[in-house]
């Protein structure tokens, strides 16, 4: 099976002719050997990408990013390396069935769920069961278009209308009470469904693939008096609210373009938006904003802005603002809607207009939060200071925070800020501040807002470079994956000193001991980690110029060994000094230093 993944990728990348694919994407102009397009990763104004069918490769030299076919479609797509494997596979028309990677029984439940959207996509479409439903989404003025790009479907009131389809389909009971989409009868035996009389409305993830429902409810339902409005998926293997995003997978490359993205609350805000040709929009689960939810979206923009409604937030929802914005490396701004109207109102009643105009006029959320205080105390005089002076530096203070030097110039920032704005002494706030801050380690700790780093990224390259035999190691073994079992016979991961490089050897390692060829393709999709699959793709290049690469491996190894028994005479010396009233022993360390046989002095 890994011998089949590692074919199946090499399959792929064949395929995937470089100039082909940028071409898809971008205008290609020829420049010799080479071709040139602007760079679509910053505001290119001349063609500073180079595209080179020689090596399958592509470089910017303005911006510096760089890479191969599937660096360029992880860029563009925001994808992982896996998932930009499967755009190109469709690409190609080459079918990745056959691999169920590392997780098959994920592949079974997003097949399931794939049945169950087109259960409910035709429903809407063509059942007299969805006649209402169809009459509701034209009420609220929606146009066909927009349904069939979002997905939309409708599960009826009939308590048995799916359990029939999958009694007929053939599908898994079991897998479909693990999506949450049917629930036994305990007493009576037997299965209900989840979802009953509500337009449905996917939930996918940012490949386009259903994880999840929304189910609104119809106006005129029986069950709209006791049942919620919206009613989402359970949390499931796919699904999760805290961390998925409504729209992200076609809000993405416009959000790219744009330099940010919008955050609604409602679904049918976020359709009617793409309606009106605002395409940079996503929307929560029905739950506020989280650090999660920011650290998702930082994977795509540097910028968040939160569609602020009034009449609906209250200050609750600015303070978990600028809470995020203090605990996460990501500018967040607050764009304020006139009051009693949420987006698909504004809409519908103005154009697009005014909220083109609130998103291009959002403000840092900092700063709101300051206008909103110096709004409400600023006549109140000395106290009315001291409150706004605490009301920011308790957020400030609760707040998880941001690691590093980053998070350290950040809050200084804040500071400054707060101190500018209120007509205070820097000094008086950093010394209130400290206060607070005191003040808040003696309290039981609350849940972190998010743990904003996993073990990938605390296992990133050091900023300290890698000592010189490390990197040469990693140089071959990367460039040349017929070395790694002469370098497994030698040395473990263990003895590198470097995290990021030691990471890389122990993947290396373990793809030839599952029977994998340790090649760097499959490294890729083994770590998630791109600043340290860079480093490798570089290494690679640089092992690549080394022409008697056995040869040189086999100096490097000669190096570790002699670095091995340089420690281990550090060690014997050390243990020399100690043994310095024992003859005997002194006179044994002092001949294994020398590498002399021992004697008899008798």
């Amino acid at each position: 099976m890994a011998e089949d993944r590692a074919a199946l990728t090499r399959q792929v990348k064949e395929a995937s002719d470089i100039v082909a694919v940028v071409g898809g994407y971008l205008t290609l102009h020829s420049a010799g050997p080479v071709f040139k397009a602007l760079c679509p990763f910053h505001d290119d104004s001349r063609p500073s990408m180079n595209v080179d069918p020689r090596w399958q490769n592509f470089r910017c030299w303005a911006c510096g990013k760089k890479g191969d076919v599937f660096s360029f479609v992880m860029e563009m797509e925001k994808v992982d390396f896996l998932g930009a494997r499967e755009v190109l596979a469709r690409r190609a028309n080459i079918n990745l069935e056959g691999d169920a990677g590392p997780d098959p029984h994920r592949l079974k439940l997003l097949d399931a769920m794939r049945w169950a959207d087109e259960q409910y996509k035709e429903c809407l479409v063509d059942s007299p069961l969805a006649e209402q439903a169809r009459v509701y989404l034209g009420e609220r003025q929606l146009a066909g278009k927009t349904v069939r790009d979002f997905g939309l479907g409708f599960a009826p009131l009939s308590g048995d209308w799916l359990t029939t389809k999958v009694r007929k389909a053939g599908q898994d009971w079991q897998t479909l009470l693990e999506l949450g989409l049917l629930s036994e009868r305990k007493e009576v035996g037997g299965f209900y469904e989840r979802f009953r009389d509500r337009v449905m409305f996917p939930i996918r993830d940012m490949r386009g693939q259903t994880v999840g429902f929304g189910g609104r409810i119809l106006p005129g339902s029986p069950y709209a008096a006791r049942s919620p409005k919206y009613y989402n998926s359970a949390d499931t293997p796919l699904f999760n609210k805290s961390d998925l995003l409504y729209g992200i997978d076609l809000a993405r490359h416009a959000g790219s373009s744009e330099g940010y993205l919008a955050v609604m609350e409602g679904y049918v805000d976020v359709m009617m938006a793409h309606q009106h040709g605002i395409t940079n929009v996503v929307a929560t689960m029905g739950t506020a904003l989280g650090a999660r939810h920011v650290h998702n979206l930082r994977r795509y923009v540097p910028r968040v802005v939160l569609v602020y409604d009034a009449d609906a937030g209250g200050t609750s929802g600015v303070d978990r603002a600028v809470d995020i914005f203090i605990s996460q490396d990501v500018e967040l701004a607050i764009a304020a809607l006139p009051p009693g109207l949420d987006p698909c109102d504004l809409l519908v009643a103005q154009g697009p207009e005014p909220l083109k105009k609130a998103l291009k006029y959002a403000v840092d959320a900092l700063d709101f939060k300051l206008n909103g205080l110096l709004a409400r105390e600023e006549s109140q005089g000395i106290a009315g200071t001291r409150r706004m002076v605490d009301a920011i530096l308790a957020i400030l203070a609760l707040a998880p925070e941001l690691p590093g030097k980053a998070g350290q110039l950040k809050r200084e920032l804040i500071l400054t800020r707060v101190a500018h704005r209120l007509g205070l002494r820097l000094e008086t706030v950093w010394a209130r501040f400290g206060e607070l801050r005191e003040k808040k380690k003696n309290e039981p700790a609350r849940p972190a807002a998010a743990a904003t780093t996993n073990s990938q990224e605390a296992d990133a390259p050091r900023a300290a470079p890698a000592p010189p035999l490390e990197r040469q190691l990693l140089e071959l073994v990367l460039a040349d994956p017929m070395l790694v079992p002469v370098a497994m016979r030698s040395i473990q991961p263990d003895d590198l000193v470097h995290p990021g490089l030691k990471r890389l050897l122990d993947a290396l390692y373990q793809m030839m001991a599952l029977g994998e060829p340790p090649e760097l393709d499959g490294l890729r999709a083994r770590i998630a980690d791109r600043a340290l699959i860079e480093w490798a793709m570089d290494a690679c290049e640089r092992g690549r110029q080394i022409t008697e690469r056995a040869h040189y491996l086999n100096r490097v190894l000669d190096g570790f060994r002699e670095q091995r028994d340089g420690q281990g005479k550090d060690e014997l010396k050390s243990k020399l000094s100690a043994a310095a009233g024992d003859h005997a022993a002194a006179l044994e360390i002092l001949r294994k230093i020398q590498n002399k046989p021992a004697t008899n002095d008798s």
